[in-house]
């Protein structure tokens, strides 16, 4: 076991296990949409980006080391995961009360924890 401070305070961690699983394993919440526990790493999402020790990192891909200290959010990490987010959001109507998933949508749940509420920019559709 190693010693890791998230966002201030003190956990245990396996070594060499993903931050992102060290922090779930203690009730630490980095967003993530594309992590399956049992696969490879996709680096897909890109959401799961924290700072640790001064560097950004994507929680999904770093292993835990002795020591390390980790900042789930700092302004520009936010900043970012709101930018992935409204790029998700693309094309995406965010009338969520008349879908049938609302409620139970992973995208709207990172969408309104992101305060993502209009979209900036839009990519029309082609014809085929």
């Amino acid at each position: 076991m190693v010693t890791i401070t998230i966002d201030g305070k003190t956990y245990e961690a396996k070594e060499g296990e993903y931050i992102l699983n060290a922090a779930r394993a203690n009730d630490v919440f980095i967003p993530a949409i594309c992590y399956l526990t049992r696969c490879s790493p996709t680096l897909a999402c890109r959401l799961c980006l924290v700072e640790a020790d001064g560097k950004q990192v994507y929680a999904c891909n770093a292993k835990v080391k002795e020591g390390m200290e980790i900042t789930v959010d700092t302004p520009n990490i936010l900043a970012e995961r709101r930018a992935i987010m409204e790029v998700y959001d693309v094309n995406h109507p965010l009338q969520c009360g008349v879908c049938d998933k609302s409620g139970e949508c992973e995208l709207q749940n990172y969408t309104l924890e992101l305060a993502v509420d209009a979209q900036s920019y839009a990519i029309p559709d082609t014809k085929r």
